[in-house]
């Protein structure tokens, strides 16, 4: 399934080493890459006029060839990374403030996994922890400091910035999404070569209901961006094309575009979820996480 999801939700930090978490599995482990972006922060400093290309190699191909050139989702773990970064003064703050705050870190991953795997008994995972880019400011600050992004089966990415409120509760509802999404993968990738809108829509939903489910005072602000009115007009706009398998297309509905609205897929395939769901508490979490994106359809209010 090459055409699997981009999801802006994760990726870097300092001192690459690994450190065993807590939860039901002790060999779940916990990697802080912010030595890579040290790395590229000392030779740009040297060599400012080469700061793209030294981003390349130290950060942009040194990561993927060493951590996820054999992960399901890779290729998106490639193109998450290949945006440069400018503004290396604030980078290095970022850093510093996740060195700071490693052990809430290591401390919350662990409770969420434990939590998550009371509710769903997955294989142990390796969570790779990075700074923001100072680029992405706003939008980090938009997703309450925290960005997510499943790499694959085994591996979950975390993009943290502590300087933004309430990041230490989205990073627990941020590793409960992305274990779901995980798990899925395990259990599901390559059993399709299809990857239509409503299989991202589902998708995304499944991850967003787990994660409320775990932490119900959680707010996730893209899965509250409409309105019962907005998410209507959406779900007619977009349900010719739930077919779709153009990527293109598929990132404008879920981030929103000049055509559609900023964060509307995800609030729609949260909604979608939860309406399947709701009127079904007897399916375990285990259970409709592998349940096809269609069954899902037919369970919702969305017809």
């Amino acid at each position: 399934m090459r055409k699997i999801i981009k999801t802006t939700f994760l990726t870097v930090i300092l001192l690459a080493n690994l450190v065993p978490t807590f939860g039901q599995t002790t060999s779940d482990k916990i990697i802080f890459l912010t030595d890579f972006y040290t790395t590229f922060l000392n030779k740009a400093k040297a060599d400012n006029k080469s700061a793209d290309s030294i981003y390349k190699e130290t950060i942009h191909t040194s990561i993927y060839d060493k951590y996820f050139k054999k992960s399901e989702y890779g290729y998106i773990v490639k193109d998450f990374l290949a945006t440069p970064i400018k503004n290396t003064s604030e980078l290095k703050k970022s850093i510093d403030r996740i060195s700071l705050n490693q052990e809430t870190i290591k401390a919350k991953i662990a409770g969420a996994l434990k939590k998550s795997r009371q509710n769903i008994d997955n294989d142990s995972l390796t969570i790779y922890i990075i700074p923001v880019n100072p680029d992405s400011r706003q939008l980090i600050e938009g997703m309450t400091g925290i960005m997510g992004l499943t790499a694959g089966s085994k591996q979950i990415i975390l993009t943290i910035e502590p300087d933004v409120a309430g990041w230490e509760n989205m990073l627990e509802y941020a590793v409960a999404h992305e274990f779901n999404h995980a798990y899925w993968t395990n259990m599901n990738f390559g059993k399709s070569t299809k990857w239509t809108l409503l299989d991202y829509l589902v998708f995304e939903g499944r991850g967003d209901y787990f994660a409320h489910m775990l932490y119900p005072n959680v707010i996730a602000p893209w899965t509250i961006s409409l309105t019962e009115n907005q998410k209507s007009d959406l779900w007619n706009k977009i349900k010719p094309n739930l077919q779709s398998e153009d990527i293109s297309y598929q990132m404008e509905v879920m981030f929103g575009s000049r055509n559609y609205p900023v964060w509307g897929g995800y609030s729609v395939g949260y909604d979608l979820v939860l309406t399947a769901l709701t009127n079904n508490k007897k399916i375990k979490a285990i259970n409709w996480t592998n349940l096809e994106a269609v069954k899902i359809l037919e369970l919702s209010k969305y017809k």
